[in-house]
């Protein structure tokens, strides 16, 4: 592993050699690209109202082809898929569950120096942390829930309205476990989650912790405050019937670039921001941002990413090279539609992982034949392993109105995980060339 390179180092070298800006498409010549397999069945799929939320993948040590997609499916727990989008395993939430995000560690380290995979899923309905461990052996249920039931609130405690003290946190107020990632701290061994807090702009790093009978819990080891308002534009300020004038101060969308230590964080109407993990400082700006908004001061129409931006995936190369994706959502669909005039709604953008992140080209999924295309991308996920069936790797991610049903009215009966073939991104944008295969998550 090559040394971590202090985050204001590595942008004061960018920004003294900077490359011209990617040339932007026009909104109507936005590459397209097919997914070439979808989750069966969508959801809801039994009687509890489950809604596909965010993919995460795990590798299997021995067989690529037993390698599976761990999705969040809300109140209806966990999906568990192989390669082709078959359903291999169901997990049912706890009573008053809701598991928002998800993501897969390898190697976690228990006291006997034995190591398993794991799944960790935000439970955004009790503000918990739920842990799986991953079986290789086991086809038919590979997930076996060791969670820590006695494990403490992810928040606790929340900021005060004007921003000057801690107050408590009840449970039922929902300002819960929302977004999640997750990432291995070399020097230490320690795994640690960043979770993002429902309707606040605060991340948090909880520290996974094996308790004496094998359970996981977690426990805080710092947090970041994100302001709540931005170029003039109040973030709290809500508006029903307008979604040009209702914003939000919450993260969701989180990766973290472990060979660089930096993680990358999507505030959703805002925009994307780096942190250094090496040092625990945020930048002081996002080093992206969002269109925002024509009726409001922050008003950005040179971006190519709409409000509000969601899941966020890293394409890793030899040697730090590789892409950012970011969801682009927008607000073109539901009971009160503000589509986006540039028409970037629905779409992906992808950035150079290193450097500035230099914006590189954005596209849109198109339908494949029985294969809809894709809406309102809550979460994706992205592996640069070959695999059968995706040569250059497997991009997942999920759709907010399967078959497309109810005229995308804000109310879809059905949701699913698209899966898309990374050798048809790069033929669909040709600068993007990155070789796959020269990094492993193991």
């Amino acid at each position: 592993m090559r040394p971590l390179i202090p985050l204001a180092l590595i942008l004061t070298l960018a920004a003294c050699g900077k490359e011209p800006a990617a040339p932007v498409a026009a909104p109507d010549t936005l590459p397209l690209v097919k997914p070439v397999a979808e989750t069966t069945p969508g959801l809801p799929d039994g009687g509890v109202p489950g809604d596909a939320d965010d993919p995460s993948f795990w590798l299997h040590p021995d067989d690529p082809a037993k390698s599976l997609v761990i999705t969040a499916a809300k109140d209806a727990g966990l999906r568990v898929y192989d390669l082709q989008g078959k359903l291999v395993q169901r997990i049912d939430a706890v009573p008053d569950g809701r598991y928002n995000n998800v993501d897969v560690a390898y190697g976690f380290r228990r006291p006997d120096g034995s190591t398993i995979d794991i799944a960790v899923a935000s439970d955004r309905g009790r503000d918990r942390l739920m842990v799986w461990a991953i079986d290789p052996a086991n086809a038919a249920a590979p997930l076996t829930d060791i969670t820590d039931p006695n494990q403490a609130q992810v928040f606790p405690t929340r900021l005060s309205p004007d921003g000057t003290a801690e107050v408590a946190n009840p449970v039922a107020d929902q300002a819960s476990a929302y977004g999640l990632t997750l990432w291995k701290d070399k020097a230490t061994g320690e795994v640690r989650a960043v979770v993002a807090q429902r309707n606040a702009a605060r991340l948090a790093e909880q520290k996974l912790v094996v308790q004496a009978d094998g359970s996981i819990g977690h426990e805080r080891t710092r947090h970041w405050d994100f302001p709540t308002a931005h170029k003039g534009q109040d973030l709290s300020v809500e508006n029903d019937s307008d979604p040009a004038l209702d914003w939000q101060p919450q993260f969701e969308g989180l990766v973290v670039d472990e060979e660089a230590g930096i993680l990358f964080a999507g505030q959703e109407d805002v925009g994307l921001w780096r942190i250094n993990l090496s040092t625990g400082k945020a930048e002081d700006k996002p080093f992206y941002e969002t269109r925002g908004s024509a009726k409001s001061p922050f008003n950005n129409q040179d971006s190519r990413i709409t409000r509000d931006v969601e899941g966020l995936a890293l394409y890793r190369g030899a040697d730090g090279t590789g892409y950012l994706i970011a969801s682009s959502q927008g607000d073109a669909h539901g009971d009160q539609k503000a589509p986006d005039a540039a028409g970037l709604d629905d779409s992906f953008a992808i950035f150079e992982r290193g450097g500035q992140n230099r914006y590189l080209g954005s596209f849109k999924l198109t339908a494949n034949g029985a294969i809809d295309a894709g809406q309102e991308c809550d979460g994706a996920e992205l592996i640069s392993i070959p695999l059968p069936g995706y040569p250059a790797g497997l991009l997942v991610v999920q759709d907010g109105y399967n078959d497309d049903l109810n005229g995308m009215n804000g109310e879809p009966e059905a949701t699913n995980f698209k899966y898309i073939s990374w050798a048809d991104v790069v033929a669909a944008l040709p600068q993007l060339t990155v070789k796959p295969g020269e990094w492993s998550p193991r």
